[in-house]
């Protein structure tokens, strides 16, 4: 194998694993802890459940492989009352962006339940090296989802996810948000997710708390916000297909060393992560997080023109 072709797969094995890892907070079942659970700080003002407007949480982010940027992204969650609306972006950048230039755009609408989240359409475009792909995923009221792609997968691709298998699925980006009610920890939980082609679980389990403080941009010198995270660890596994050989999926399902740190916000009812690490044979990959803001805006979907929305 070339050096070339060597740095492109380690860079699509390593890409793929962050989407799926960074797509990672989450609500399936309801759990509760057995440890005693503080209740931890909000993260910013207190939000009135009778607030009328949108609560926004907006961050950029970049991951490091080694020590190296890698990926550059952005994301904006926007919650009102029991709906969200989540999107996403990111790609390689620097070496790894010249070598294996990829771009992932991703966005999901639903409702937010009390312990749980309920997707009502999700939309992703991919392009790697060329090759693109527009993928949706609508849901209906029993929460099965209805799968389009173009260009379309191929029967193969989807012949071990049968329907059964994609009910009460989470797509891959609104495992972003995690509900929680009263004193819920927001880890030791299982969650249930498909991306399309893949059904797998993400088992978090409690690991602690710790202070952090976010900068304003990747140079910056000094953090500009303080948030009380809870760290979870997290284990995948593999429900269909099975891929045992699959260098991407063994290399999750072997993986002992992927951590997420979350932080509360809209009223503490939700937390999404600020903080992610994975353990990869090509170094530690870190997400940090930049300018993260939590605000009220105007609208809910920040787009009404390419709403995604729709009532099942």
């Amino acid at each position: 194998m070339s050096k070339h072709n060597g740095f492109c797969n380690s860079a699509e094995t390593t890409l793929r694993t962050l989407a799926v890892a960074i797509a990672m907070i989450w609500t399936g079942t309801s759990a509760r802890a057995d440890h005693a659970w503080p209740p931890i700080p909000m993260a910013s003002p207190h939000v009135a459940p009778t607030q009328i407007v949108p609560t926004q949480v907006a961050a950029n982010f970049t991951v490091y492989l080694g020590g190296v940027l890698f990926i550059e992204g952005g994301f904006d969650a926007r919650i009102l009352r029991d709906d969200y609306h989540l999107s996403t972006q990111m790609k390689t950048t620097g070496l790894a962006g010249r070598f294996y230039p990829a771009d992932y755009q991703l966005t999901s609408e639903g409702r937010l339940a009390a312990e749980h989240i309920e997707p009502r359409r999700f939309y992703s475009y991919t392009k790697a090296e060329g090759d693109e792909r527009h993928l949706t995923m609508t849901y209906s009221k029993a929460r099965v989802p209805h799968l389009s792609a173009t260009p379309p997968y191929s029967r193969d691709d989807l012949k071990e996810v049968n329907p059964a298998l994609q009910l009460n699925t989470q797509d891959p980006i609104s495992v972003l948000l995690v509900p929680v009610s009263g004193a819920t920890d927001p880890c030791e939980r299982t969650i249930p997710v498909f991306d399309g082609r893949r059904r797998f679980n993400l088992k978090l389990s409690y690991q602690g708390t710790k202070k952090m403080t976010i900068p304003d941009s990747a140079e910056a010198a000094r953090p500009a916000k303080s948030v009380n995270a809870v760290v979870c660890s997290i284990r995948y596994e593999a429900i269909a297909p099975a891929e045992k050989k699959r260098r991407f999926t063994k290399m999750l399902r072997q993986n002992n060393d992927m951590k997420v740190w979350l932080a509360p916000f809209d009223g503490a009812r939700v937390y999404m992560p600020v903080r992610f690490e994975l353990g990869t044979p090509f170094g530690s990959a870190v997400l940090l997080l930049q300018n993260l803001k939590e605000q009220q805006v105007a609208d809910l979907n920040p787009d009404k023109k390419r709403s995604l929305a729709v009532r099942n």
